[in-house]
C-alpha cells in the first residue's frame, strides 16, 4: 500500500470495550519517536484559530487522539479541510485516530466530518484508513477473558482470596454466554463484584447492574468524605453529578458555578466554593481541575442515583447552560447504556432539544451526536431532524445542497421512526435539488438516490424503487474508477440494495447475480479489514440466501445465511440497540431456509429466538417493528404446522393478518402484498385444523387483497399470485367446490406470466 503523508482512521466501540485505554497504550508505545497523545475539545479549537492547517509543518511524526469524536465533528471536518488544501506534501506522518461509540457512513457526525462540501468531502474521504469505522471487538477467547478477571482479583482481593472458582469448566461456560463478557471494563467490574457476592452470582448480573453496584460504592466514598470535611454529603454528590455531565471542570469554572448551584438546589449553607473544590479536587483529582467520575458507565449510573425527578431535569438544563456540548455528549451515552431501563436521560435530552430549538448549530451538534440506527433515539432524531430542516427551510440564504442534505437526513428519522409516506417525500424531495447541483455533487446525489430507492420499496413500489438504486449503482461504478478506496464500499452496499430492489420486483436471477456480485466485493474487502467490513459482509450474505430461497434453491441458501446469523450475534451482542433488529432478520431467513431444508426442529428454534427478539423490539418502538413482528408470526406458523401443533400455528397467523390489516387501514397500498400473503397461510393453518369452507373464504379474500397491486406491476407481483392462486385451488379441492371463475377472470390475460412463474 502507497505510504500516506496524512491519514485518519476511525475506532468504534461501545461503551466498556477498551477504545480509549487501547489509544492510550498506543500513544505510550510511539511516544519515543512520535508526538503522541489525546486533545481536548478546547485545544482543538484553540489550535485551530492559532493555525494556518494548509501550511502548517509538523516536526517529527504525530499521532493525535481525539476521544468523543461526535462531540467535536464540526471543527474536525473544517480541520480536514485544511490539512487537504496543502500545496506541499509534509516531510513527517500525520495520523489521526477518531474515537466513538458508533458511526453511520450516511449520516450524522460522519457525514459531517468527511462528507461536507462538494470533491472537497472526496479529498477528506481519501486520507480514511480504511474507508469505513473501525470497530473495537470484545475479547473472543475465554481464556482472554479468565486472564483478565485473575489478574483484577489477583490486584484487588483481600489477602487469601484466589482466583481458583476461575478453572471451574460451569464458570467457563456461563463467562461466555454473557452478552458483557468479552468487554474488559465489564470484566473488571465483575471481578469487583466477585469479591462481594461471589464468583457464579457475580455472572447473573447484567451490564447495568455492575455499574449501578459500583456508583452505589462510589456514592458511600463521597459521602464519607463529605461528612470527614463536615460539608453537605447532598451537595457534595450532587456537584459531582454537575462535573460528571461536564466532563470534568476546571478549579476556577468549578467555584464559579458551585456558587449558584447551591442557591438553585437551597444549599447554601453546605460549605464554602473553595473548600467544595478542594475536597472534589482530592476525590476526583485531574490537572488543573475535576475529573468526572470515570469509566462513563459508573458515571452514568451515579447520575441516573442523584439527578433524580424533576429537580435532576432542571439540574441537567443549568449544567447544560453553562458547559454546552458536552452535556450533550453525556446525556447521549447515558441514555444509550441505560435505555430501555430508565425513560429519564431520554427526558434529559428531550429538554435541552426544547431549549435549543433555535439554535442550527446546536442542533445539528445534537443530532450528530446520536446513533441514527439506534431503536432508543429514533423518535428524538425525528424531532431534531425536523427541526433542522425547518431552520434550513426559512433561511433565504440556505445553500441548496445544505437543505437536500437536510432532507435527506429527515428522510432517515422519519423511515426509522415508522412513517414510511413522509419519508418517502422528504427523499424525493432531496433527489430533486441534489439533481439541480454541479456534478461535484454527485457522491451526495448517489447516496439521495440510494436512500429513495430503499424508500420507494418499503412504500410498496419496486420498479421505481429499481430504477432509483440502479442509479445510484452507476454514480457509485463511476467513481469507483478514480477512489476505489473510498467508494468501493459504498458500491457494495448499492450492490446489495440493487439485488433485493430486484428480487423485489420479480427479477429473481439477476437479483442472484447481484446478490453474488456484492458478497464477492465485500469479502475481498473482509479479507483486507476484517474487522471492518463484518457488517456488510453480513447484509450481503443474508441478501444471498434471501436470492437462494427465492429460487428455492435452499441448500445452496443454507451457508450464507449461517455465516450472516453468525456475524450478526456478535454484532447484537457489542451493540444491541443497533444489531439486533437485523439479527432478527437474519434469523427470519434461517428458519425459512431450515424449514425448505426439513430441518423442521432447528427451523422452529430460529423461528423462536426472532420473535423473542421482535416482541422486545416492538414492546419498544411498536410503529416501526409492528410489520416485522408480523412477517416473524407468519414465519413461526409455518414452522410450527410442519411440526402438527397446529392450533398454535393458527393463532400465529392469526395475529399476523391482525397487524397487517391495521398496517393496510394506516397506510394503505404499502402493505398489502404482505397482508395478501399472510392471509394465505390463515387459510392453510384454517384448512389444516378442520374448517375447510372458511379457509375458503380467506384464500379469496388473499386473491382480492392482491389483485390492484399484481395489475399496476403483474412481473413483481406474479409470484406471489402465482403462490396463492395454486394454494386457492387447492382448498377448493379440498372442500369440493369449483373455483370461482369471476375472481380469477382478472388473471387470464396473464396466463403466460403465470406460468412461467409456476416453473
Amino acid at each position: 500500500m502507497q505510504w500516506r503523508p496524512i491519514s485518519v482512521r476511525v475506532f468504534i466501540g461501545s461503551g466498556g470495550v477498551g477504545k480509549t485505554r487501547l489509544a492510550l497504550e498506543l500513544c505510550e508505545e510511539v511516544s519515543v519517536n512520535w508526538n503522541a497523545g489525546f486533545i481536548t475539545g478546547s485545544e482543538l479549537s484553540r489550535f485551530f484559530r492559532q493555525q494556518n492547517l494548509s501550511g502548517w509543518a509538523w516536526q517529527k511524526p504525530t499521532l493525535i487522539v481525539v476521544d468523543y469524536a461526535a462531540e467535536h465533528a464540526a471543527l474536525l471536518g473544517e480541520w480536514l479541510d485544511e490539512l487537504t488544501d496543502r500545496n506541499e506534501l509534509p516531510k513527517h506522518p500525520l495520523r489521526l485516530l477518531l474515537l466513538e461509540r458508533s458511526a453511520n457512513t450516511d449520516t450524522g457526525w460522519w457525514t459531517t466530518v468527511f462528507s461536507s462540501g462538494g470533491w472537497g468531502s472526496a479529498n477528506k474521504c481519501k486520507l480514511l484508513d480504511p474507508s469505513e469505522p473501525v470497530p473495537i471487538l470484545p475479547l473472543a477467547h475465554a481464556d482472554d477473558r479468565l486472564a483478565l478477571l485473575a489478574a483484577m482479583l489477583a490486584a484487588k482481593s483481600p489477602r487469601g482470596h484466589t482466583s481458583a472458582s476461575l478453572e471451574n469448566p460451569e464458570f467457563r461456560d456461563q463467562l461466555m454466554q454473557l452478552n458483557w463478557g468479552g468487554d474488559p471494563l465489564f470484566l473488571m467490574m465483575a471481578a469487583l463484584a466477585m469479591i462481594q457476592v461471589g464468583y457464579m452470582k457475580a455472572l447473573k448480573l447484567g451490564r447495568t447492574d455492575l455499574a449501578h453496584d459500583l456508583a452505589a460504592r462510589e456514592a458511600d466514598r463521597l459521602q464519607k468524605l463529605a461528612k470527614a470535611h463536615k460539608l453537605d454529603p447532598t451537595l457534595v454528590q450532587h456537584l459531582v453529578a454537575c462535573v460528571t455531565l461536564a466532563q470534568g471542570i476546571s478549579r476556577e469554572d468549578f467555584e464559579r458555578f458551585a456558587f449558584g448551584e447551591k442557591e438553585a438546589i437551597h444549599r447554601q449553607s453546605g460549605g464554602d466554593a473553595a473548600q467544595l473544590a478542594d475536597l472534589l479536587q482530592e476525590a476526583l483529582p485531574r490537572l488543573n481541575g475535576i475529573a468526572p467520575v470515570l469509566p462513563d458507565l459508573i458515571g452514568e449510573a451515579l447520575l441516573l442515583r442523584i439527578l433524580r425527578e424533576d429537580a435532576g431535569k432542571s439540574a441537567v438544563l443549568r449544567c447544560h447552560d453553562e458547559f454546552g456540548h458536552q452535556v450533550v455528549e453525556s446525556v447521549s451515552r447515558c441514555a444509550q447504556d441505560f435505555s430501555p431501563e430508565s425513560p429519564v436521560p431520554l427526558q434529559w435530552l428531550e429538554g435541552i432539544t426544547l431549549s435549543i430549538n433555535d439554535d442550527e448549530n446546536a442542533l445539528t451538534a445534537l443530532v450528530d451526536s446520536l446513533p441514527v440506527e439506534s431503536v432508543a433515539f429514533r423518535n428524538l432524531n425525528l424531532q431534531v431532524a425536523q427541526r433542522l430542516y425547518e431552520l434550513c427551510a426559512v433561511r433565504k440564504d440556505a445553500p441548496t445542497h445544505n437543505r437536500a442534505a437536510a432532507l435527506n437526513r429527515l428522510a432517515l428519522a422519519r423511515a426509522m421512526a415508522g412513517q414510511p409516506g413522509a419519508a418517502l417525500s422528504a427523499a424525493q424531495k432531496s433527489v430533486d435539488l441534489y439533481r439541480e447541483l454541479p456534478d461535484i455533487f454527485q457522491p451526495a446525489l448517489a447516496k439521495a438516490l440510494n436512500n429513495l430507492g430503499n424508500r420507494l420499496a418499503r412504500s410498496g413500489m419496486p420498479k421505481p424503487a429499481l430504477e432509483a438504486t440502479q442509479e445510484a449503482l452507476d454514480i457509485y461504478r463511476d467513481l469507483a474508477i478514480n477512489s476505489p478506496d473510498v467508494y468501493q464500499p459504498l458500491l457494495g452496499g448499492t450492490l446489495n440494495n440493487l439485488a433485493t430492489r430486484l428480487i423485489q420486483s420479480g427479477q429473481d436471477q439477476p437479483g442472484l447475480l447481484r446478490a453474488l456480485e456484492a458478497v464477492n466485493l465485500y469479502r475481498a474487502l473482509d479479507n483486507q479489514k476484517p474487522e471492518v467490513f463484518q457488517p456488510g459482509l453480513a447484509l450481503s450474505l443474508h441478501t444471498l440466501a434471501n436470492s437462494y430461497q427465492k429460487l428455492n434453491q435452499f441448500e445452496l441458501g443454507l451457508e450464507p445465511i449461517q455465516m450472516a446469523v453468525e456475524i450478526r450475534r456478535v454484532l447484537a451482542a457489542q451493540q444491541p440497540d443497533i444489531f439486533q433488529p437485523y439479527l432478527a432478520i437474519s434469523l427470519n431467513t434461517l428458519s425459512a431456509i431450515l424449514g425448505g431444508l426439513g430441518q423442521r426442529k432447528l427451523a422452529l428454534k430460529a423461528a423462536h429466538d426472532e420473535i423473542k427478539i421482535r416482541c422486545t423490539l416492538t414492546s419498544q418502538r411498536p410503529a416501526v417493528f409492528r410489520p416485522n413482528l408480523a412477517l416473524s408470526l407468519n414465519n413461526l406458523s409455518n414452522r410450527l404446522d410442519e411440526l402438527g401443533r397446529r392450533k398454535i400455528a393458527l393463532r400465529a397467523a392469526q395475529g399476523a393478518v391482525e397487524i397487517y390489516k391495521e398496517l393496510v387501514a394506516e397506510h394503505q397500498n404499502a402493505h398489502k402484498p404482505d397482508l395478501a400473503r399472510s392471509l394465505i397461510v390463515l387459510a392453510l393453518r384454517t384448512r389444516d385444523t378442520g374448517n375447510a369452507p372458511e379457509a375458503l373464504m380467506i384464500a379469496e379474500e388473499a386473491i382480492e387483497t392482491l389483485l390492484p397491486e399484481f395489475l399496476s406491476d403483474p412481473d413483481a407481483h406474479a409470484s406471489m399470485m402465482n403462490k396463492i392462486e395454486i394454494r386457492y385451488r387447492e382448498i377448493c379441492k379440498t372442500v369440493g367446490q369449483e373455483p370461482d371463475n369471476a375472481l380469477l377472470k382478472p388473471l387470464l390475460p396473464y396466463e403466460t406470466l403465470l406460468h412461467q412463474q409456476a416453473k
